[in-house]
């Protein structure tokens, strides 16, 4: 459900693995974010986090059906899948002591800005869709993901944004503070150049960024 790769340099990506329903957030990943999120903030080694999407998308928010589907689950593990949610979307992404990059391509929806609001950079593909799409299932965006969402974005984007539940693209998402920069290259690859040119101890960013 996470793809770990450890590159030189202290760079770590953790990249969301399951393509089959566009990365969205299920039970099996949401265990496996907390999991290696609070590994890694003991890592004294790795400086630099990137997070990235396997296949062609970033992530589709959170998979809900796989929160409430008692078929193949025990109400155990459905309470603890949700408060390990709650623990790396409140806690754990504010409190990494390391750098954060987010490499965006595709959809990028709902559940996944609590990565991008806790990215110290986000790079997105020209072609890459946000949104807030829970209006088109009859209820508003709440909880952790609009406040997330209110605390990058322009006030006037994240109400339109919500009230909507259209998409924007990268170039809307860059003038509403959601995004640092639209790249024209493949966003992970431009992100892992990105992480290499971060100066180790100080986190400063080289000037070409």
């Amino acid at each position: 459900m996470l793809r770990i790769t450890d590159l030189d340099g202290g760079v770590r990506c953790i990249g969301l693995d399951r393509p089959a329903k566009r990365n969205a957030i299920g039970v099996e990943l949401t265990l496996a974010l907390e999991d290696v999120l609070l590994r890694t903030r003991q890592r004294g080694d790795i400086a630099t986090l990137v997070f990235h999407g396997v296949g062609a998308h970033f992530c589709a928010g959170m998979d809900m059906k796989d929160f409430f589907d008692s078929s193949t689950r025990t109400p155990e593990e459905l309470r603890r899948a949700r408060a390990a949610t709650e623990n790396w979307r409140t806690r754990l992404l504010r409190t990494m002591p390391q750098t954060m990059i987010s490499a965006v391509q595709g959809y990028c929806l709902g559940g996944a800005m609590p990565i991008l609001e806790s990215s110290h950079v986000v790079l997105a593909s020209a072609d890459a869709r946000f949104g807030l799409p829970e209006i088109n299932f009859g209820f508003v965006p709440g909880g952790q993901i609009i406040k997330s969402a209110s605390n990058v974005m322009t006030t006037r984007g994240l109400r339109y944004a919500a009230l909507t539940g259209r998409p924007f693209d990268a170039r809307q998402a860059l003038r509403w503070g959601l995004v640092t920069r639209v790249v024209d290259s493949d966003p992970y690859a431009e992100a892992c150049r990105v992480a290499s040119g971060l100066r180790a101890g100080n986190s400063r960013i080289r000037a070409d960024v």
